[in-house]
């Protein structure tokens, strides 16, 4: 077996313990969920997913790592990010103010939230530092295993896949309380309002955080 299976049980259940840990990732898709529907979560989801998958893939291959030795362009990412996740939210609380049901799937294309929740994965150096960091401890040094960069990758999927059922239950729970809540248009202006407020305060910290 190329991957040692004590440590492939560890990863696992570390996984579960992270993907709980509520985070950036978790707050974006809580979010699009709240403006848009299960719909527009699943899509926010999918594009996380999509991000996680490169920087697992930069871990395996040592460009997390040159991130890490450059502060400049971890900076540049952070900032880059942050100004993003700012954006986003500026155009939510726009709509809260101007009234629009942004609540409604159809004003948003699955495609453009997908693109969003990959490149807000993808501009939070951090989610790349973490997989660097995350991924080595479970890697086996033995020869009777897998190459420790190929151990990377078959390990790298293990933290999104168990991340799926409680992003489904976010999901679920957001859908349904934006449902009842989308039948008053001043409570969509709310939904709005919130996941607006949502997307500036990840922007804030990504840009505020020095770590």
């Amino acid at each position: 077996m190329p991957i040692d299976p004590a440590l492939l049980l560890a990863c696992i259940l570390a996984s579960i313990v992270v993907a709980l840990a509520p985070g950036p990732d978790m707050m974006f898709v809580l979010g699009q969920t709240l403006a848009g529907g299960a719909r527009r979560g699943w899509a926010a989801a999918l594009g996380i997913y999509c991000g996680a998958a490169v920087h697992i893939l930069m871990a395996a291959l040592g460009v997390a790592a040159l991130l890490a030795a450059e502060p400049a362009l971890f900076a540049a990412l952070r900032l880059a990010g942050g100004a993003y996740l700012l954006w986003l939210g500026i155009l939510s609380l726009r709509a809260a103010w101007a009234g629009g049901a942004l609540g409604a799937p159809s004003r948003v294309p699955v495609r453009r939230v997908m693109l969003q929740g990959a490149l807000t994965n993808l501009t939070n150096p951090k989610v790349a530092l973490f997989f660097l960091a995350f991924l080595p401890q479970f890697v086996s040094t033995s020869p009777e295993r897998a190459p420790e960069w190929l151990q990377m990758l078959l390990l790298g999927p293990v933290l999104p896949l168990v991340s799926v059922p409680i992003f489904a239950a976010i999901i679920a729970g957001a859908a349904r309380a934006a449902g009842l809540m989308a039948r008053s248009g001043r409570a969509a202006q709310w939904l709005n309002g919130v996941a607006g407020a949502i997307f500036i305060g990840l922007g804030a910290r990504l840009i505020i955080s020095r770590g």
